[in-house]
Formats: structure tokens, C-alpha cells, sequence
């Protein structure tokens, strides 16, 4: 089964009432407004499940509501979106609700209708209890805090505690101002005012001697800080600051932004990205959600883009790329061969692997490996000369060289969901053929074009 990421926090409906203007009351110098249609949305630590979810994650929602209908209708999005959850109800509860009153695709006001209360005794057992019961199943924990009751020191302690003992990620949305309430969370995640507030309440000046103090009492291993259209700042226990800087774009709605950040932060570091490469697509993906109305998350596909756009411009790895195509669905396939003079057998081969793959590597034979498996008279072109021919073909997404005779090394670091090769090899010939035994992957032989071999007739 998928690991599931654990979020723990405040939940709240989301109201968007869509409206248009009629006149100018004569009452008072105010719009009169015209209802025309209301939408529901998940809030808070809710719409931080959406947005784990809508990029092919596996979230488990606890939360607190009151016995009412709001609590009703939060379950069947929730239901309507698959997402898993454990809401305990009681009639002290608050259900909270946000109200935004929209006209002409702008919000004309927002309406809080809200109570604090704290979540009961009994109720934070038996969370407890459900947590470590099921700890086997969650790989990271993220506490989405919007100061509503549900996160008390109590149970932000003791499940911290469970977490860490099980070494998993802590992720942390942080609205009181007190950074101890959160003490080893890994990831602490402000806004810039709640980082500032974090200074002020401990009666620190702004300076790296008091950052690293707020680590002492944080225990964290670094503090994100999203900056708005200033972009992101990571701040690491050694004092390091890396700046992740933000496309200029048109700014739509911001609502639940943060939300989308803390989602997608917490998904991507569990598949054990990089902290860098996983804020540089949290960036890109915030960017594309408040580009849209209300509430909102990324679809998959325009996840898929940010990926693929992501691997295309940034210099990165093979190794990431993999993970990166991997995470959302591409089909990676592997060619491989010594590529010398290109014709149209090779050309029939490429466009034939990609019609079979999203994302084609084509492994080629060092110069030195050429010699050894054809003589030393090849090869004809040079390893620079060979690649630079291959890249004029468009179906070939990736490029790499391999020194041995076979590529089975390479193929068995890239794990491809599918190898491609001529039809002058049988399958459990080719390198490669035991890694597909072991991962479940694919042989595909595709039929060879006849009379076109470089061996013939060089």
C-alpha cells in the first residue's frame, strides 16, 4: 500500500458566494449586490489534504468539528475527493466557516464565523491512540495550525514524539508565536510575519545570533520562510540561507496558497528529494494556484507539467530526473547501442521506442567500448560527434554514456519501466533483461528495418 501522509489541524469551509452588482444602494454610498451562486470548498488542514491529493499522494485527515451541518458537507467533499479521515465530532465544537463574498471574480469582503474551542481530553486519547496504532502506514506528519483549538501543546507534543521515534518527517504550519509549542518538528514553515513574530515573543532582535537561539528552542532542522511574490528563504541550523527567488506573475486569489506550499513541501521531501529541487516546484506550483479562482489546488496534469517543464530547464541528475518522471506516472523507457553513423534503422528504432514510452533514454557505447566490441577501427564517429547526431532527433529525451561492453549497470540505476531493442536480440539476451525480472518492468522488442546495420556496410 501507498504511504500515507498524517495531517493534523484545524478544518474550516471555505464559502465562495458569487454575486453581481445591481446599483448604488440609496441608503449609503455601498453596491447593491445580486446573489448568484455559492460554492463550497475544503479549508484549512482540509485543503491541505486536497492538495496532497490532487498530485497523487495519499493523505489521512484528523480534525475536530461540531455535530452540524457544516460538518456534514465537509464529509462529503472530503468523500467527493477520496480522501481519507478521522473527524471527531462534539457539540461544544466549533464548525468554522470563512465567507467571501465574490463580485466580478474579485472578493468584496469575508465574513469569519468562528469559535475556539479546545480539543477534549478523551478525544486527544484516542487520536493518540489511532496514531500509534497506525504508524506503520503514515511517512511524514504535517501540523496545519490555524490557531482554531484542534492543535493543542498536548497532542502536537505527543505526536511529534511518535513521529520522531520512528525517524519520519515533521512538517509544521505554524501560527502561534511561540516556536517551542513545536519543538522537533524538522520543518518549520512561517509566513515572514509569523517568522518575525517568532522573534518578537522571545524578545530577540532580527539577527543570525538569535535565528540560531530560535533553533536551540525549535530543535527543527531549518525554517522555511515563504516571502510572497519575494519568493521562498530556507534557513538551516548552520546559519546557511539559500533564496529561492519567484517568477514575476498575475496574482489571482491567494487563498489557501499556503496551504498548496505545506502540501506539496511535505509530499515531495517523503520521496526523499532534495530540499532545493523541492522548493523550486513547491514555488511553481504556488504560482500556478494563485493564478485561479478561490480556493483551489493543481490538477495532475499541471503537476506533470511543472515536472517535466522543471527537468527540462533545470541542470539536473539522470538519478532525479527518474524519481521526477517516476512520481508523477511517466512511462521511462531505455534504448541502447553503439549509434555509429546514424541511418534510418536507428531513426525507425527511436521513434518507434517513443511511441511506446513517455520519456526515451538512449544509452550509447563510449568510444572505448565501440573498440572493444568492434575493433580498433570504430568507432567511425567519436563519442561528441555520435551524441551530437542524436540529439537532432526529437523523440530522445535524455542521453547517456556507458563504458563497458553492456549498459546492464546503468539499467539496473535507472530501473526502467520498459528496454527496447532490435529484433536481431531475443529478450533474455539483452543486458538489463534480470533487472525487468526483479522490478516488473517491460521487454519490447521492436522490428528491425532490413539492410540497415552500420557493421554491413562500413
Amino acid at each position: 500500500m501507498k504511504k500515507q501522509t498524517l495531517i493534523l489541524g484545524d478544518v474550516f469551509l471555505d464559502i465562495f458566494e458569487v454575486t453581481e452588482v445591481l446599483k448604488i444602494s440609496p441608503e449609503r454610498p455601498v453596491p447593491v449586490l445580486k446573489p448568484i451562486k455559492i460554492k463550497n470548498l475544503l479549508g484549512g488542514a482540509a485543503n491541505v489534504a486536497n492538495n496532497i491529493k490532487s498530485i497523487g499522494g495519499s493523505p489521512f485527515l484528523i480534525s475536530k468539528l461540531s455535530n452540524d451541518k457544516i460538518l456534514k458537507k465537509i464529509q462529503i467533499l472530503l468523500k467527493k475527493e477520496k480522501i481519507q479521515f478521522k473527524i471527531f465530532s462534539n457539540k461544544k465544537y466549533s464548525s468554522p466557516i470563512k465567507k467571501r463574498i465574490v463580485e466580478n471574480d474579485h472578493q468584496f469582503c469575508r465574513i469569519d464565523n468562528e469559535k475556539i474551542e479546545k480539543l477534549t481530553k478523551p478525544h486527544e486519547r484516542e487520536i493518540v491512540k489511532f496514531i500509534k496504532k497506525n504508524i506503520d502506514k503514515f511517512e511524514a506528519l504535517v501540523l496545519s495550525d490555524y490557531s482554531k483549538g484542534f492543535l493543542t501543546q498536548s497532542i502536537i507534543n505527543k505526536t511529534i514524539k511518535i513521529f520522531k521515534k520512528e525517524k519520519k518527517k515533521i512538517f509544521t504550519d505554524p501560527k502561534n508565536k511561540n516556536i517551542e509549542v513545536y519543538k522537533n518538528s524538522n520543518f518549520i514553515c512561517p509566513n515572514q510575519k509569523e517568522f518575525f513574530e517568532f522573534f518578537d515573543y522571545q524578545k530577540l532582535p532580527y539577527n543570525k545570533i538569535s535565528t540560531t537561539k530560535l533553533f536551540k528552542k525549535s530543535l527543527s532542522e531549518a525554517f522555511i520562510v515563504t516571502k510572497g511574490s519575494k519568493g521562498i528563504s530556507i534557513i538551516l541550523k548552520n546559519g546557511k540561507i539559500i533564496d529561492i527567488p519567484q517568477k514575476d506573475i498575475n496574482v489571482y486569489d491567494v487563498t489557501g496558497a499556503g496551504d498548496t506550499f505545506i502540501g506539496i513541501l511535505s509530499y515531495l521531501i517523503s520521496k526523499n528529494l532534495n530540499i532545493v529541487t523541492t522548493l523550486k516546484i513547491a514555488s511553481e506550483a504556488c504560482a500556478k494556484v494563485v493564478q485561479k479562482k478561490h480556493t483551489s489546488v493543481l490538477t495532475f496534469n499541471e503537476f506533470k507539467k511543472i515536472i517535466e517543464d522543471f527537468c527540462e530547464s533545470e541542470n539536473i541528475e539522470l538519478n532525479l530526473k527518474i524519481i521526477l518522471w517516476k512520481l508523477v506516472g511517466l512511462k521511462v523507457g531505455v534504448t541502447n547501442g553503439c549509434f555509429d553513423v546514424l541511418h534510418s534503422g536507428h531513426i525507425h528504432l527511436i521513434n518507434e521506442c517513443k511511441k511506446n514510452c513517455d520519456k526515451l533514454i538512449v544509452l550509447i557505447n563510449s568510444d572505448k567500448s565501440v573498440k572493444s566490441l568492434k575493433g580498433l577501427k570504430r568507432p567511425i564517429l567519436d563519442i561528441k560527434k555520435r551524441i551530437k547526431y542524436l540529439k537532432l532527433l526529437k523523440n530522445i529525451d535524455q542521453i547517456e554514456i556507458f563504458n563497458e561492453q553492456t549498459p546492464e549497470k546503468i539499467i539496473a540505476k535507472i530501473s526502467p519501466n520498459i528496454i527496447f531493442k532490435g529484433s536481431d536480440y531475443k529478450p533474455k539476451d539483452l543486458a538489463g533483461y534480470k533487472t525487468m525480472l526483479n522490478t516488473g518492468g517491460k521487454i519490447m522488442i521492436i522490428k528491425k528495418l532490413k539492410n540497415f546495420s552500420s557493421s554491413k556496410f562500413l
